[in-house]
């Protein structure tokens, strides 16, 4: 004598707290509505995910969601190009204190071109790495960190410890990486000789910072700032060559 089958007991899953009960309706059940089931509850089996950090520039500390507060205020469909370290930048901005007084507007509307690393505020410069092109953000800081300055004035202008706002757009790249720091950084024609604070006059040229370029090589036939080629010391890097040459 064949027995019916025993009926399933119901199946429990308990996660943060929460009981899921599942009892199937019978045993015979298609597989397809099995499948379609089991997909129900998977998420509830999956750990959650971790929210993203910060991005940081090197050489500058990594700021967190405590310090500075990042808004989007308008994002492009089509991204042309994302922000990279040591990129120099094109931007409009306005700093605001939370009540609606302005501390800079110097570049409201005439763009501000500087070297990504060099904005005399933290947290501007971590915002903008790997954002792209035409993209406008709403900064807020609580708590406004310390000017990289010690001069008196701009201190008075900006105490450390203000509740502020800064509304920014990434117009475009002008110089990507370490591009135009090839040239002499003494040269004023592309350079302005102040590095951007917040008492700088306003100047179309770019500023730069003074921190060593970070060169990644892609191509092994570019030359880096300071290092010797054919093209820079043709004797100093020949010679050696010719010794090798005569040798043999």
């Amino acid at each position: 004598m064949r027995l019916p089958p025993l009926p399933h007991p119901p199946l429990a899953h308990t996660r943060a707290g929460a009981t899921v009960m599942w009892q199937p309706h019978d045993q015979h059940a298609s597989p397809n509505r099995r499948d379609l089931l089991a997909l129900t509850l998977l998420p509830l089996l999956l750990p959650a995910r971790q929210a993203a950090a910060l991005p940081s520039v090197p050489g500058l500390p990594s700021l967190g969601s405590d310090r500075v507060q990042t808004q989007e205020l308008y994002v492009p469909d089509v991204c042309q190009a994302r922000v990279r370290d040591q990129d120099f930048v094109v931007v409009t901005y306005v700093g605001r204190f939370s009540d609606g007084r302005i501390f800079d507007d110097r570049y409201a509307k005439t763009p501000l071109v500087y070297e990504l690393g060099g904005f005399y505020l933290d947290g501007v410069d971590q915002a903008l790495i790997g954002r792209c092109v035409g993209t406008k953000l709403l900064l807020t800081w609580p708590k406004s960190p310390p000017l990289r300055t010690e001069n008196a004035d701009e201190l008075k202008l900006l105490p450390a410890g203000s509740s502020i706002e800064m509304e920014i757009e990434m117009r475009t790249i002008k110089y990507s990486l370490f591009g135009e720091k090839m040239r002499n950084p003494q040269d004023t024609y592309w350079f302005s000789p102040r590095e951007l604070s917040l008492t700088s006059p306003p100047d179309s040229r770019g500023h730069l910072t003074s921190r060593v370029p970070q060169v990644k090589k892609d191509n092994p036939f570019s030359i880096a700032p300071n290092e010797k080629s054919l093209i820079s010391a043709p004797s100093n890097t020949l010679v050696p060559l010719f010794d090798t040459f005569r040798g043999s």
